[in-house]
């Protein structure tokens, strides 16, 4: 039942070696394909928020487990250089859950 699923709001900062960065992707990937991935880019301060892909693209994602990817914009020049491995085989997952909106900040390190 899938249209019953709780929809939340999904915030936060990217943080690269603990610096905000500006113009890149954020991607939660869904464990199913039959569920929105949420899809957001961040603004000059590294703050970012979620939207679902789809139909009319609604802010927030349905509640449950996520893996998180982050990756340069190629159609932002002068957005932040991500590392390969926060995309290519990303390490972050997130659960959303509990009240809206959620505040996930995604501290990433070029080591």
């Amino acid at each position: 039942m899938a249209g019953c699923q709780r929809i939340v709001d999904v915030t936060g900062t990217v943080l690269l070696d603990g610096k905000p960065v500006k113009g890149v992707i954020v991607v939660f990937d869904p464990p199913s394909t039959d569920q929105p991935r949420g899809v957001a880019s961040t603004d000059e301060n590294g703050v970012y928020r979620l939207r679902r892909l789809g139909p009319g693209s609604k802010p927030g994602v349905p509640t449950g487990s996520y893996k998180v990817k982050v990756m340069s914009d190629m159609d932002n020049p002068g957005g932040g250089r991500i590392p390969e491995k926060y995309y290519r085989d990303s390490p972050l997952t997130r659960d959303v859950s509990g009240p809206s909106p959620h505040t996930y900040d995604i501290e990433l390190s070029t080591k």
